[in-house]
């Protein structure tokens, strides 16, 4: 959960990128809806990005972008049962789980440490969020007035324009999530995830939102890859 949401924001793939591009300005979590003109110019780097990473854009092949795929059971990635050393010293590494936990952090609920983004009052030293914001503590208190009727929606279903908009103010576009193990992207333009710094057992949560709901408390294997988006401290 930790390096997987970081790494896919530094590397600026296709559904991170329209959080990068529109999130971070004065508002706390994220700015305006995207205007037409913004909508063409993200219409294009999407296309480079897809040209970059492969023709259907869902797919990051090992070589050439510096991307490789590791089982967390891959000889030399644990150490003391967690995987934390190898991550760190391995950025471009996709760290997946195996059966059941879904942990890029250890195989083993034992040594799982859901304190990686914080305590739930002070931002840790792991936090991928830049001095003077966090990654939010939980998402059900944060999104908790998040809902249809909240959140309207915005574009046609399965475009770079799909998403919900905030009470007029902020815009969650429909990412979709890399999926654990192959490291190809589902549900773009479909459902929409953010992830909080709070867990639920083995699981972390996270805002899901997709054309028929919201779901501000849901939980999903920290093995996936979700957007981020940093709030004020």
């Amino acid at each position: 959960m930790l390096l997987k949401s970081l790494f896919l924001l530094v590397r600026g793939e296709a559904f991170c990128l329209w959080e990068i591009m529109f999130c971070g300005g004065a508002a706390r979590t994220v700015s305006r809806a995207p205007t037409a003109a913004r909508y063409s110019k993200l219409e294009e780097t999407m296309h480079q990005l897809f040209l970059y990473y492969g023709a259907s854009g869902n797919i990051l092949t090992e070589g050439s972008t510096g991307v490789r795929l590791v089982m967390i059971t891959a000889s030399g990635v644990l150490s003391g049962n967690t995987a934390q050393v190898y991550a760190l010293k391995n950025p471009l590494v996709f760290i997946y789980g195996g059966a059941s936990l879904y942990d890029w952090y250890t195989d083993r609920e034992t040594y799982q440490d859901n304190t990686l983004w914080g305590d739930g009052e002070e931002k840790s030293a792991y936090d991928p969020c830049p001095k003077g914001w966090r990654v939010l503590t939980d998402s059900e208190k944060t999104y908790g007035d998040f809902s249809t009727t909240t959140m309207t929606l915005s574009g046609s279903v399965n475009t770079v324009h799909t998403g919900r908009i905030y009470n007029d103010m902020a815009w969650f576009p429909a990412t979709g999530y890399r999926t654990n193990g192959s490291l190809a992207l589902r549900n773009v333009g479909g459902n929409g995830y953010c992830w909080s710094a709070s867990v639920s057992g083995p699981h972390a949560k996270a805002l899901d939102f997709n054309t028929s709901g919201v779901g501000p408390g849901n939980v999903g294997y920290r093995t996936f890859g979700f957007p981020i988006r940093c709030v004020q401290e």
